[in-house]
């Protein structure tokens, strides 16, 4: 089977990395962790965009050369990913001689296939979104983007037909209703076709702009930003240098993108692709930004939520697991601090880590901390649906299935009272209960694993097993019940997840 190839958009690299990158980073990271659980081999790339016209103001701003500039960012959003315990394969930046390289070896391609031209034009340039816009883009001249006017340009640029490859994306829209995730996602860029393709602008003079990669046999232009940031996706792969890779892991299986930038990955970049004569990828995945309370972030608000800060306050599991749990990747999300610190105390503190505590605790008190014997219970279903939901992109409806075996081995305690069953002479009940708890927390932290891998590596350890005994059972394995072995001995320790107390509801 060919390997699972995943990648985020890259960062644009003009300031350090905001929140919605980490929540993006960790979605992929999610995707990437539960293919590799499932036994497939995984590729997982991100990496920064360090060319264009903002990155050039904001270096000079700084009084820092460009490259210097740019490393400085890359570095920051490589720091972002280790905080966030991301396992991206690769990460690129497109300043490295092996963008470079094949950026030059593409535009020749589709240079070749006689898809670019140049001519003079003149148009409304947005440097916020680092393209031309026509008047029906605009309101009263201003970006909706980013609420700034835009510069008029008059210059003689190259062109890329996109407006040759109208019919044919129509006709993968056509065919693949799941080109592009959610359905609301895929159906504006059908709308998107239907408003009719024009050809756009894909390189500008080195008069107006010297940061980015000169147009292969013309040191008068520069490449423009998207035709050039896109590409980064089969650099990393080979493309250009090494064939055998990039057929090993091209087409992406899923580009994971915020929706700002949907219709450059849905539309421009299929059909970049087609005039190269390289395959499209499988599908776009576009997820949904962040709000504050309800409300968009924004300085002037003063909610602007920085990752690095949350990470310190509360940790990298509880971050990520509340990303996934609360932050469907289908639509926009809400983040609140009283929120936030409700599902730590209720989910992660009170119903995981006192279940384990309980659990570990009474099989050491009346078991003498040694696992029973394996009784039969059935969690196929929750099985089930977590796979579904996994791969659906429905990480929130994942994390239920698993959280719904926590709740219900917690009514199960009640139910059972394993504290009286325990000074029975005969054991059989309380070996029955105690074996159950035990070993459905052995699923819950498989299943909770691709969100927060750390947590799963705790309680394996717990349970008397280990992190090394279940990462050689595949996940079509550990699914069947009946994975813990009697005999091993449970281990006593720290609460998972001690309380936190509650803090005001600010993002100081």
């Amino acid at each position: 089977m060919k390997p699972f190839y995943i990648t985020t958009a890259i960062v644009y690299a003009n300031a350090d990395p905001h929140i919605g990158f980490a929540l993006e980073l960790v979605y992929a990271d999610v995707l990437a962790r539960y293919y590799r659980m499932s036994g497939r081999e995984v590729r997982y790339l991100t990496g920064t965009d360090e060319h264009g016209s903002k990155i050039s103001r904001k270096a000079e701003e700084a009084g820092k050369e460009p490259k210097i500039f740019v490393d400085e960012v890359a570095a920051r959003v490589r720091e972002l990913a280790d905080e966030l315990n991301v396992s991206n394969d690769d990460f690129i930046q497109t300043t490295e001689d092996r963008h470079r390289k094949s950026v030059e070896a593409f535009w020749k391609k589709v240079d070749k296939a006689g898809y670019i031209y140049k001519k003079a034009y003149k148009g409304l340039y947005c440097v916020g979104c680092e393209s031309f816009k026509t008047d029906k883009d605009l309101v009263e001249n201003v970006c909706p983007d980013h609420k700034t006017p835009c510069e008029e340009v008059e210059e003689e640029n190259y062109f890329f037909k996109l407006s040759a490859f109208q019919e044919q994306l129509e006709k993968l829209y056509e065919e693949r209703p799941d080109f592009v995730v959610p359905e609301t996602k895929f159906n504006e860029m059908k709308q998107l076709l239907k408003s009719g393709l024009e050809d756009i602008s894909i390189s500008r003079s080195t008069k107006m702009l010297k940061w980015g990669i000169p147009v292969p046999g013309d040191d008068g232009q520069v490449i423009y930003v998207w035709f050039d940031a896109l590409v980064n996706y089969i650099s990393a792969i080979g493309h250009g240098e090494d064939d055998k890779m990039m057929r090993k892991f091209w087409p992406a299986d899923i580009h994971i993108i915020g929706k700002e930038i949907n219709r450059f990955h849905s539309v421009l970049w299929p059909a970049m692709l087609l005039a190269a004569g390289i395959k499209v990828p499988q599908q776009i995945g576009v997820h949904g930004w962040i709000t504050v309370d309800g409300e968009k972030m924004s300085k002037t608000r003063g909610n602007v939520l920085d990752p690095f800060d949350l990470v310190d306050r509360y940790g990298t599991e509880p971050l990520r697991y509340f990303f996934m749990r609360e932050i469907p990747f289908q639509s926009d999300g809400d983040f609140s601090f009283k929120r936030f610190e409700e599902r730590f105390n209720n989910d992660l503190a009170n119903e995981l880590g006192n279940l384990l505590n309980r659990a570990v605790a009474m099989t050491d008190r009346y078991l003498g901390g040694v696992v029973p014997a394996v009784v039969d219970y059935n969690v196929k279903s929750n099985w089930t649906q977590y796979r579904k939901a996994m791969e659906d992109l429905r990480f929130h409806d994942g994390l239920a299935a698993a959280w719904q075996i926590v709740k219900d081995m917690n009514k199960f305690i009640e139910v059972n009272e394993p504290w009286k069953l325990g000074k029975l002479e005969d054991k059989t009940e309380v070996n029955a209960v105690l074996y159950t708890l035990l070993e459905s927390l052995r699923h819950v932290a498989w299943m909770i694993m691709p969100v927060t891998p750390e947590t799963s590596f705790k309680i394996f350890e717990a349970i008397g097993t280990s992190v090394v005994e279940q990462a050689q059972v595949p996940m079509k394995e550990a699914a069947i019940w009946g994975g813990l072995q009697p005999g091993a001995k449970v281990v006593l320790g720290d609460q998972l997840f001690p309380r936190i107390e509650t803090k005001p509801n600010d993002v100081s």
